[in-house]
């Protein structure tokens, strides 16, 4: 198709904004977002609000649902768990109604030694959530304001979230909220492999495992203890079989806990784990090897009691999700980028707009790798090129007439 003369003048504004780019990377990289860091996550919307306020957005901040308390992961301050959202869809009366999804926090310790945002001399960048999803933001970020600096009118709310990386258990219900006054969705997640866009994702269930024993002393009255411990390795072990990579159906346990002391039969031991699925079919079998090892009831022993919660529903790529797909690879295409369409078994927040009902196209933020590691990098070239295409791709919906990924 090519490019027309507000495109290309769009394409020049965000090469322009390179160095830009590359410094505001630096800055949100420094603000400490992982483990419900308030100060850092502080630091961020306020950042974030600023930029998104100049661009006329009307910015709310939602406060957090309760997580169930049996999870194992959490986050941390009262306000940990606060969504933004940035609303500028009255600066048109019609038009398609765009919602870029991203996600403040991290999976990296605030106090560790991985804080920084450093080069390795090859052309990327290091830094924790460098790539999931700090560059990512900044790429929507650039993007919507090279928008703005061109004209180019477009419909669009940001939401971000600070609960991501542990489930999204505080933020689900603000998502779906918002997700119902728009027409798509476009995640700003890594980019898949070298560059791909994400059009499926596994579904993912968090579950949990408790096994009930009776505490005895392990040398003079053994006979009468019953181990919990024992009970639960049977269980996981148990839980474990029916898992089947090659399917797309996995389950993994850990960390698990149990005992008190090694002088003492364990009266009771717990283990958290995770599932993951592609289809309903499959769903049905992970919740029921889980549950499968139920036994006992209260207050016999040994027993073990089971817990499950489907987090985040299976994303499938619908006709709606492909034709998002065609226009970002279209757009990836007349700039001389070659990009295609990919399923991951990963998840994120895309499960949980399109299961609100909003088509989203995930994987449009940068190119790197290693993520929720300390060598987690970016690749510096992929910050324009993300931007250029994120750019491109909203202008050319905003524009097209025909809705072709309406619900």
């Amino acid at each position: 198709m090519g490019l027309n003369e507000t495109e290309s003048l769009l394409v020049a504004k965000i090469r322009a904004r390179a160095d830009a780019m590359l410094t505001d990377l630096r800055d949100l990289v420094a603000m400490p977002t992982g483990h419900g860091h308030r100060e850092g996550l502080e630091h961020a919307r306020s950042w974030i609000t600023a930029r998104l306020t100049a661009l006329g957005a009307s910015v709310t901040r939602v406060a957090g649902e309760a997580r169930p308390d049996w999870l194992r992961e959490g986050v941390g301050g009262l306000d940990g768990a606060d969504i933004l959202v940035a609303d500028r869809l009255s600066v048109l009366s019609q038009g398609t109604r765009i919602l870029v999804s991203g996600h403040l926090d991290t999976v990296h310790d605030p106090r560790g030694g991985f804080r920084e945002l450093s080069s390795k001399g090859d052309g990327t960048l290091c830094g924790p959530g460098a790539v999931d999803m700090k560059g990512g933001i900044i790429v929507a970020l650039h993007a919507l304001e090279a928008l703005e600096a061109c004209g180019v009118g477009v419909r669009w709310s940001f939401v971000l979230n600070a609960d991501e990386e542990t489930g999204s258990f505080a933020s689900a219900q603000a998502l779906s909220r918002v997700a119902h006054d728009h027409d798509l969705g476009l995640v700003v997640e890594p980019a898949f492999g070298d560059g791909n866009f994400v059009t499926s994702r596994a579904g993912s269930a968090q579950f949990r495992l408790d096994a009930f024993g009776r505490e005895a002393h392990a040398g003079r009255d053994a006979a009468s203890g019953v181990s919990a411990v024992e009970a639960l390795c049977k269980a996981v072990v148990s839980v474990l079989a029916h898992s089947d990579p090659a399917v797309g159906r996995t389950l993994n346990i850990g960390p698990l806990e149990g005992g008190t002391a090694t002088n003492i039969v364990p009266g009771h031991a717990v283990a958290w784990g995770n599932g993951r699925y592609r289809t309903h079919e499959q769903r049905s079998e992970v919740e029921h090897a889980i549950n499968a090892v139920r036994v006992g009831s209260s207050p016999s022993v040994p027993r073990v009691e089971t817990r499950i919660i489907h987090n985040r529903p299976a994303k499938p790529a619908t006709r709606e999700v492909d034709s998002i797909a065609a226009f970002a690879i279209a757009s990836a295409e007349d700039l001389g980028v070659k990009a295609g369409c990919a399923s991951s078994g990963g998840v994120s927040d895309a499960n949980l707009l399109q299961a609100a009902g909003l088509p989203c196209l995930d994987g449009l933020g940068v190119r790197g790798g290693n993520l929720h590691r300390t060598d987690e990098f970016v690749v510096e070239a992929s910050l324009v090129e993300r931007a250029s295409i994120f750019a491109l791709l909203v202008a050319r919906i905003a524009s097209h007439r025909g809705v072709p990924w309406s619900r």
